[in-house]
C-alpha cells in the first residue's frame, strides 16, 4: 500500500513537472520576440521649394510716353509658372496665395481681370494694409486660389494664366515685391523675390489670355 501511494505521488510530480516545463517552453520565445523587434528608424525631413516665374510691367497705350496706360499683374503659361518641387504622390497642396507689394510712391490701385483669366485665382486686391521693407513702405495687394492641387510626382505645378490690370499713367522710381505661398500637407512654403523696379515696357502689346 505503501509503494502504491508512492507511485501515485511519482506520477503527480511528473505531471507537475510537464506543465512547469510547457509554460517555460511557451513564455522565451514570447520573451524572446518582444525583446527582439527592430526599432523603426524616424523618416528623413523633407524639403519643398516654390519655383514661379511670372511679375509685374506698366504698358502704354501709346509708345514713348506714360501719361496713359496700365500696370499689369499676369502668368501666362507656358513660359510663366507656379510649382513646387519635393512633393511625392498623394501630397495636398493648399493654402496658395500671392502677395504683390507696391511701393506707396504708386497711388493705390485697383486691378480688374483681363477676360479668360483663369477664374480660379481671385482678382488682385487690396489688402488694406502696409509693410515696410528696406526702409520702404509698400502697400500689399494680394490673390487666393480656390480649391487644392494633389501631386502626382516630386514637382507639382499650379495653374496660373491670371491676368491684372489697372489703368493710369506710369511712376518712375517704384518698385514691387512679389511673394508665393503654399502649403504642403501641414508644411508652410513661401518664396520671396528681391525688390525689383516697376519697368516701363514701353510696347502698346501686353500679355493676354
Amino acid at each position: 500500500m505503501t509503494k502504491n501511494t508512492s507511485e501515485n505521488h511519482g506520477a503527480a510530480g511528473d505531471t507537475t513537472r510537464r506543465r512547469v516545463l510547457q509554460t517555460a517552453a511557451w513564455t522565451v520565445p514570447v520573451i524572446a520576440m518582444t525583446t527582439a523587434a527592430p526599432a523603426f528608424a524616424a523618416s528623413p525631413p523633407r524639403t519643398f521649394e516654390i519655383q514661379s516665374s511670372f511679375g509685374i510691367g506698366w504698358y502704354p497705350t501709346a509708345q514713348g510716353q506714360t501719361a496713359n496706360g496700365a500696370l499689369q499683374y499676369d502668368a501666362k503659361e507656358p513660359g510663366q509658372y507656379l510649382r513646387i518641387t519635393g512633393t511625392q504622390p498623394g501630397d495636398v497642396l493648399s493654402n496658395i496665395y500671392y502677395e504683390v507689394l507696391i511701393s506707396t510712391g504708386w497711388p493705390a490701385v485697383t486691378f480688374t481681370p483681363i477676360p479668360g483669366s483663369n477664374t480660379a485665382w481671385s482678382t488682385l486686391a487690396n489688402t488694406g494694409t502696409t509693410t515696410v521693407v528696406g526702409g520702404v513702405t509698400y502697400r500689399v495687394y494680394r490673390s487666393n486660389y480656390s480649391g487644392t492641387v494633389t501631386a502626382t510626382g516630386a514637382t507639382t505645378n499650379v495653374t496660373t494664366d491670371f491676368f491684372f490690370r489697372s489703368s493710369g499713367p506710369y511712376y518712375a522710381g517704384q518698385t514691387a515685391i512679389t511673394r508665393r505661398y503654399v502649403t504642403v500637407n501641414s508644411t508652410p512654403v513661401q518664396l520671396v523675390r528681391n525688390p525689383a523696379e516697376i519697368v516701363n515696357r514701353n510696347v502698346t502689346t501686353y500679355p493676354t489670355p
